[in-house]
Parts: C-alpha cells; sequence; structure tokens
C-alpha cells in the first residue's frame, strides 16, 4: 500500500535516481522511494520533471495531478495496461445488468446522505437528513440526492449559501473534490476499468463519469474539513493540509484505515460488485479528521 501523499507548492527540480523521486529545490533535496507514493500535487507551474520521472510514475501507478494559473488541479495522469486482463474487466464492465445499476446507485446515494448527516453532527449542526434515507428508492428515481444535498449545504454554512457561488469555501470544495475524484479514477483504472463508463452520470463528455458515481460517499470528508477550516486562507498551506486529508482516518470494512485505503477498499468492492453480479459494496463511514496513526 503506498503511503506518501506530496505536495509540491515551490519551484523545484523532480527526477529519478535509483528507484527515488528526487526533490530539489532552493532550501531542501528530498526523496521518496517511488513505489510508496500515493499521489502527488504539482502546484508550481515553473517545477520542472522529466518525461522519463512521468513514464515511472505511472508504472507505479502514482496518481499526478497538475494545477493551472490559479493553482487549481486541471488535470491529472492516469497509467494505461495496468491491469493484467483489461480486456475481461470490460467485458464484465459492460455487461452490468441494469437492476443490479440502479440498486448500486441506490446505496450510493444512501450512503452519501449518511455521511452528509454524520457530518452535520461532527459540526454541531441540526441532523436533518436522516429521514430521507429511507426515500431513496432504484436509481433514486425522485432525485432525493439533490433535495438532501440543497439542505445540507445551507445547513452546513449558511443559508444563503450555494455550489455556484464565487467564494473560498467553493473553491476549497472543488480543489478537495478534484483530489479525490483523480485517486479515484487512478484505482478504477488500476482495476482495468473504464472511468467514464457511469451508473448514472453518463454525459458523452465526461471521461470520468463512473469516478463521479463513486465519489459521492466521500465527499462529507471534505465538506467537514472546508467547515472546521473556513477561518483560513485558501493558500498554498490550506491546500497542503486539504490534500492531507488522504492520510486521515476512515471507517471501512470493519476496520480503521487512511482516506486514501479506504478508496482501494471501495473499489475493490465496486469490483467484487461487477464481478458477481450483485451489491457487494463496502461504504466508508465519516468519522472526526484525525490523521492516521499506523500500528
Amino acid at each position: 500500500m503506498a503511503f506518501y501523499n506530496i505536495f509540491v507548492g515551490s519551484n523545484s527540480h523532480v527526477s529519478i535516481k535509483n528507484g527515488q523521486l528526487m526533490l530539489k529545490n532552493e532550501l531542501k533535496q528530498s526523496d521518496f522511494p517511488v513505489e510508496d507514493i500515493n499521489a502527488i500535487v504539482f502546484e508550481n507551474l515553473q517545477t520542472n520533471i522529466s518525461l522519463y520521472t512521468l513514464s515511472l510514475l505511472a508504472k507505479n501507478n502514482v496518481a499526478v495531478f497538475i494545477c493551472d494559473e490559479h493553482h487549481l488541479p486541471c488535470a491529472y495522469f492516469l497509467p494505461f495496461n495496468t491491469h493484467y486482463s483489461q480486456t475481461k474487466m470490460f467485458k464484465i464492465q459492460t455487461e452490468l445488468s441494469v437492476p443490479l445499476k440502479k440498486q448500486l446507485w441506490q446505496d450510493i446515494v444512501k450512503h452519501k446522505i449518511e455521511n452528509q448527516n454524520k457530518c452535520l453532527i461532527l459540526c454541531n449542526k441540526a441532523a436533518m437528513l436522516e429521514e430521507l434515507i429511507d426515500k431513496v428508492k432504484s436509481n433514486d428515481n425522485t432525485n432525493i440526492e439533490a433535495v438532501a444535498a440543497n439542505k445540507y449545504f445551507k445547513l452546513l454554512f449558511e443559508s444563503n449559501f450555494t455550489r455556484n457561488l464565487d467564494c473560498d469555501i467553493n473553491y476549497a470544495l472543488n480543489y478537495g473534490y478534484s483530489i479525490l475524484r483523480g485517486i479515484i479514477a487512478r484505482n478504477l483504472v488500476a482495476h482495468g476499468l473504464l472511468p467514464f463508463l457511469g451508473l448514472k452520470h453518463c454525459n458523452t463528455f465526461n471521461n470520468f463519469n463512473l469516478a463521479d458515481d463513486l465519489i459521492e460517499v466521500f465527499r462529507p470528508f471534505v465538506d467537514l474539513f472546508v467547515y472546521q477550516n473556513t477561518e483560513m486562507p485558501f493558500d498554498t498551506y490550506y491546500k497542503t493540509r486539504i490534500f492531507n486529508l488522504l492520510n486521515c482516518d476512515c471507517v471501512i470494512a470493519n476496520g480503521k484505515y487512511t482516506l486514501a485505503y479506504a478508496i482501494e477498499i471501495f473499489i475493490q468492492s465496486f469490483v467484487d460488485s461487477l464481478k458477481e453480479k450483485q451489491n457487494k459494496l463496502k461504504f466508508p463511514q465519516l468519522i472526526e479528521l484525525k490523521m492516521h496513526e499506523y500500528e
């Protein structure tokens, strides 16, 4: 299990030497075993990195994020041919039955609302979403997800808050969601799945429909962090901390793991659902945000 999540915020030179990723800037030089790296964010556009380095990171299934001039993730690199039987997985994925697809999406929406409700509790807000969980039907045909989201964000932040406001809260939410989306997409590709074949999301121009389906249950982890840090400026230090959410505790499959590893467990349970043609999803449970302690 890879565990390093690296944020490169300064003008740096990045290279590979003896299987180590070397990061060098004006102040210091650091090195990390490539096989132990989970994800890297390159925020500074002046960073120098070779194609050889990028290719080796791809071969080791490292999620690589590139930020734009506004310091927001605008692209990530995903490796190809990381699975031993990609054609077989493609066949399994495309043969997913409509009833199972609807059941999986229903379960995802229910657990998303559960985590949203837990987020409100952890923020000492009125938890008013629990009654909506049982109203989620097959494929969420009545769109309870949207009803819950409308209530949730107004309870979490303020009554006039919307997700299309031009503000630091939305910048931070989008930044955190982008990181999770990339990690999920990386894991999907590693299992031989095509991230554009979604359950509910089916936008022809979206290459990450499936990632956008599966991210839903993880969004409240970002929401909780953003709420707890609303007084902080949305700067490089803030982005470093929100990126480090990947190292926070998450309860899943009767154990406590890092959020990054919980994503791996969740994706594996999705793969098991496809292979066994029944709902085998293992869902993350939001808890108080604390750095994971390795035993």
